[in-house]
C-alpha cells in the first residue's frame, strides 16, 4: 500500500502524540519517548492510517460545510 520510504517515515513518529519513537530490539516494538505507546510497526502504520483517513474525512467535511454556507449566503443576497 505504501512505499517503503513512506513506511519508515511513519515510524519515526508517535501517531497518537508525535513524538520520537525508538525500537526496541528485545521486544521487536516501538515506544514513544512522549507518551510511552508501546506498539509493533504494524500496529503504528495502522494507527497513521486511521488518522489520515479521519483528517481526510474531517477535510472533506469542513469542505461541504463551506460550501452549503456559502450557496446559503449568495441566496441571501439575492
Amino acid at each position: 500500500m505504501y512505499s517503503s520510504l513512506y513506511k519508515t517515515l511513519l515510524v519515526k513518529f508517535c501517531p497518537e502524540c508525535g513524538g520520537s519513537l525508538s525500537f526496541d530490539g528485545i521486544t521487536k516494538n516501538f515506544i514513544c519517548k512522549g507518551c510511552g505507546l508501546f506498539a509493533p510497526r504494524e500496529k503504528i502504520e495502522e494507527l497513521h492510517e486511521k488518522i489520515n483517513t479521519r483528517e481526510q474525512r474531517n477535510k472533506s467535511e469542513d469542505y461541504l460545510e463551506w460550501w452549503q454556507s456559502s450557496k446559503k449566503e449568495k441566496k441571501e443576497n439575492f
